[in-house]
């Protein structure tokens, strides 16, 4: 169940809010997102649609579902772990749910609780409701964001769609560039909600709901990611790692809910393992899919061992260094926004795997944010001890740091930031501060802050957290929602594969909040309450092994071998449509140090590059769906 598309109508007209063609066209924009059905709706003011990947009750899931007299009609992309139990409630109190699907339960517990009826559900999700008495659409996201969904308020219609390309389709937005969209994605690496890169269209944040009403549109959180609150009762961290490791175990059960064959992504890492180990508690035998770089030091060994460990049945791939421009143009047309992330060049291709073999997957996306696992939660963590050395001491270890590689500069400008939100960009940011003037000139000129300024917005909703806390706080609110959550729904859906993350059960992210900070990430590494928690589930190898970060490392070596000559191509090409927001003399200067030695502009390098690939071939192929359909069908 993972593709909706549509439009509601602010006027009051009885009509659908789009023609039929226009709607089928939005349709097909997603139809990679549900290749087994689809399905639409249309009259009193809505326009609705549906594409299917069939995954529970495969005969019996046509969407959009109707309630029992038709007045409510109810779509979602995603699945929802609390269906049965919802069911059940739902014919106690006189309901009668039409099949086993769980998208059924929607409209049913829309005439039940009305734009609340999210508030029900535990899941990942984007859902749209219409309401033909009351004139009244909802459409609302999930808690934590693993499900998108955009809009745009254009001609007294709300559209919406769960890629921008679908609402493009629609023929009713501009190709305008939002500009603080573009300057926060060369500072971040990704566009963060709510700001898309076109100025008409904007993403739903998580936890957030839109409702039309009365001609008004409005838009509310019915659940805000949980600021860290540390349990008032005292408990060790191998108590914490138990009772992390029983809520864990609960939310990987949930999702084992399906009618089709199921496995895992298997990096060889912590988290994935832990969610196999888990997995092959429940089921006879798990299928696990693991990917790397060919030539590049990569964890397919440490996967296999894992695997084998687990009497899993393993399918792993080796990607090549190379890549083609239409290779790394699809990726940018699947993914929807410019995305400065290898990973999801790798994780495209892991999910290409997958779907040979099963339709669902589970991962261990999500653990870094809840339990500290990336270097800047460590840089954080001795962020409050820094303050309090004397002055001299800070002063001699700033010397040192500020000499050292550019890991060890990069640590020095963390460590150094006045608070958790200038920390974050110090950390995060693909810019080398002597970049910055030139890039936020002209068109971005004055808008160099914007990233900073959103990440402050987010850090005020935990405004007593200490470092540590406010890092992961900050995290599962930026990059974890537009970039890691982005590129893995995108990279799978692509290939008809649904991917669930056990880490963020909404249920299992608030426990995570009260856990101490200190249970988390020590002097010695990060998430060890979790590795403790894993201790006697998974292998020694795991435990004792560094984080590594899923293909982002090898950007430099990505960048030097097969990219290189893309990235000369799309860079230093006569008229690059990147030059209609920045100097094209940026990138040549960028170019010309980093094959001078300065590693450390790769990453700025790898935005340059995606943000070409967006610019020249998306946009104009998305804003030609508005006109060729049959394009699509082809």
């Amino acid at each position: 169940m993972c593709g909706i598309t549509g439009a509601f109508r602010l006027d009051g007209d009885s009509t659908p809010a789009v023609e039929d063609a226009v709607l089928r066209r939005m349709s097909l924009a997603i139809a990679h997102r549900g290749p087994d059905d689809s399905g639409i709706v249309a009259g009193d003011g809505c326009s609705l649609a549906a594409r299917r990947l069939s995954i529970v009750d495969v005969e019996g899931g046509h969407q959009p579902m109707a309630s029992e007299s038709g007045a409510v009609w109810a779509a979602q992309n995603g699945e929802i772990y609390n269906h049965e139990q919802l069911r059940r409630d739902l014919t106690a109190r006189g309901h009668v749910v039409a099949n086993r699907c769980d998208t059924a339960v929607l409209p049913h517990l829309y005439e039940e609780h009305g734009p609340a009826l999210v508030e029900h559900l535990r899941g990942k999700f984007a859902v749209a409701a219409w309401d033909r008495r009351e004139r009244r659409g909802v459409i609302a996201r999930d808690r934590l964001g693993i499900k998108p969904l955009y809009y745009a308020i254009r001609d007294d219609v709300v559209v919406f769609g769960s890629e921008l390309k679908s609402v493009v389709a629609s023929g009713l937005v501009s190709d305008a560039l939002d500009h603080d969209a573009i300057a926060a994605y060369l500072t971040l690496g990704f566009v963060p909600s709510p700001l898309t890169p076109l100025a008409d269209v904007r993403k739903l944040d998580p936890g957030e709901r839109l409702v039309v009403e009365n001609g008004h549109v409005r838009l509310e959180r019915y659940w805000r990611y949980p600021a860290p609150e540390p349990a008032a009762e005292r408990r060790s961290a191998a108590e914490w790692a138990e009772i992390v490791r029983d809520k864990l175990e609960e939310s990987v059960k949930l999702r084992l809910m399906s009618d089709v064959p199921l496995g895992a992504m298997l990096s060889g890492g912590l988290d994935s393992s832990l969610i196999v180990a888990l997995m092959a508690r429940h089921v006879d035998q798990v299928n696990t899919f693991a990917v790397g770089f060919a030539g590049e030091e990569s964890e397919l060994g440490d996967a296999r061992a894992v695997a084998e460990y687990n009497g899993a049945r393993h399918h792993e791939l080796e990607v090549e260094m190379t890549t083609c421009r239409d290779d790394l143009s699809e990726l940018v047309w699947h993914l929807d926004e410019p995305l400065a992330d290898l990973s999801s060049l790798g994780f495209i291709a892991l999910s290409r795997l997958a779907a040979q073999h099963v339709t669902v997957a589970l991962s261990g996306q999500g653990a870094d944010e809840l339990f500290g696992g990336y270097r800047k939660h460590r840089v954080a963590s001795l962020a409050d001890r820094w303050g309090r050395l004397p002055h001299h001491a800070r002063r001699a270890a700033a010397a040192v740091l500020r000499n050292g590689p550019g890991r060890s500069a990069r640590l020095m400008e963390a460590l150094q930031a006045t608070d958790p939100a200038a920390r974050l960009i110090a950390s995060s940011t693909l810019l080398h501060p002597d970049l910055a003037n030139e890039v936020f000139a002209g068109a971005l000129a004055g808008r160099g802050a914007v990233a900073e300024r959103m990440t402050r917005a987010h850090l005020a909703e935990a405004p007593a957290a200490r470092a540590l806390d406010a890092a992961l706080f900050l995290d599962a609110r930026l990059g974890l929602v537009d970039d890691m959550l982005a590129y893995f729904d995108r990279a799978s859906m692509a290939c008809s594969l649904e991917v669930r993350v056990p880490f963020l059960d909404h249920e299992l992210v608030e426990l995570c909040a009260t856990v101490p900070a200190a249970a988390k990430v020590t002097p010695r590494h990060g998430k060890h309450v979790l590795r403790l928690a894993a201790r006697g589930l998974v292998p020694d190898l795991v435990l004792a092994k560094r984080k590594r970060g899923f293909f982002n490392e090898s950007v430099p070596a990505w960048l030097s071998a097969g990219g290189g000559a893309l990235m000369h191509d799309l860079l230093l090409a006569r008229n690059p449509a990147f030059g209609a927001v920045i100097d094209t003399e940026v990138a040549e200067r960028a170019l010309r140090e980093f094959h001078a030695g300065r590693r450390r502009l790769a990453p700025f390098l790898l935005s340059l590059v995606m943000l070409e690939l967006w610019l020249g071939d998306y946009v104009p192929r998305a804003f030609g769906l508005a006109s060729e359909p049959e394009a699509l069908i082809a």
